[in-house]
């Protein structure tokens, strides 16, 4: 296996190496590209001084499975940075000093301090400016090829994010008081498959009507089948979860106040429904939250698309893993 002595551009390795030098070896091999254990010793640094510090809380070592698997796993990210560098020359990319600035300004705002102050954090650290600078240099020269070959994979629908929504706050909904209404078209006990389908395209056509502007409790008064709440605009009153049939108490939990959805099948039959109130319990609304909700979904799609393509890149690239 080569091996390359630190601070000499080439080696032979038939040459016998001064004693007490420090010898680095090739670790892997992407396409015409090496990569050094030293490279990979770097990246697994941070990670291996987390393992060596909880060791030391506990009184005890770093396992030496620990460590290696440290080292397997910095190797891969070293692999992936080095593929993604490819796909960047190849596609031309290029960070400029000046977006550097910006992106180390921004890391500076978002933790409230100046870049002064930021700079002397890193130092005192043990890194060095420019090693901080290349760090954010790599990281936005590897936003721009993944926006450029990943973005249009990540995309989340208004709905997908309305379900993430519904998803965390319903158990919370679920304790507090809520007013429904509905519109209720009955289906007999006994209807046929013909009867079913009849009184459904009935329900449709209540919806079709509401989406085209009808006031909810006006179609209420006129078309619903619930005698005792027609009346009232098709109001059910304030209730509390664990009273209605669930799948309507479902939909109603994922419901904002003023909206409708339907047709809601139960035994007594087709249900289109309203959600007229509901107890505050501190939960924002889906309209507040909306745009932070797409926009971590995206990044976490984001994420998932990306070892997907890094997969696929690995398997059109000749990596020779030496280690």
């Amino acid at each position: 296996m080569p091996l390359i002595a630190a601070g000499y551009s080439a080696v032979d390795e038939g040459k016998e190496k001064p004693a007490g030098e420090m010898v680095d070896r090739i670790a892997a091999v992407v396409d015409n590209e090496i990569i050094l254990l030293s490279e990979v010793r770097q990246q697994a640094n941070e990670k291996i001084a987390q393992l060596e510090k909880a060791a030391q809380a506990g009184q005890t070592m770093i396992r030496e499975e620990q460590r290696e698997k440290a080292i397997e796993q910095a190797l891969d990210q070293v692999i992936d940075n080095k593929l993604v560098a490819q796909q960047a020359k190849e596609m031309e990319l290029t960070v400029t000093a000046e977006e550097i600035d910006r992106m180390v300004a921004n890391v500076a705002r978002d933790n409230n301090i100046d870049v002064p102050t930021l700079l002397k954090a890193v130092k005192a650290q043990g890194s060095t400016v420019a090693a901080y600078r290349n760090t954010m240099r790599d990281q936005l020269m590897r936003y721009k090829v993944l926006s450029l070959k990943i973005r249009s994979r990540a995309q989340v629908s208004e709905g997908e994010a309305r379900q993430f929504y519904n998803n965390q706050v319903r158990d919370v909904r679920a304790t507090g008081a809520f007013e429904g209404a509905h519109i209720l078209l009955r289906v007999p006990p006994d209807a046929s498959t013909a009867q079913v389908a009849s009184v459904r395209k009935r329900a449709l056509s209540v919806t079709a009507q509401l989406d085209a502007g009808r006031e909810f409790a006006d179609l209420a008064r006129e078309l619903s089948e619930d005698s005792a709440t027609a009346p009232h605009g098709g109001s059910l009153g304030m209730r509390q979860a664990g009273i209605i049939p669930k799948v309507l108490e479902r939909a109603y939990l994922d419901l904002e106040v003023g909206e409708t959805t339907g047709p809601i099948r139960t035994p007594a039959g087709f249900h289109i429904i309203r959600l007229n109130d509901r107890q505050a319990l501190g939960v924002q609304s889906f309209s507040e939250v909306k745009d932070r909700i797409i926009q971590q979904l995206v990044q976490e799609e984001m994420a998932r698309q990306e070892k997907i393509w890094l997969k696929e890149l690995r398997q059109k690239t000749f990596i020779d893993i030496r280690i």
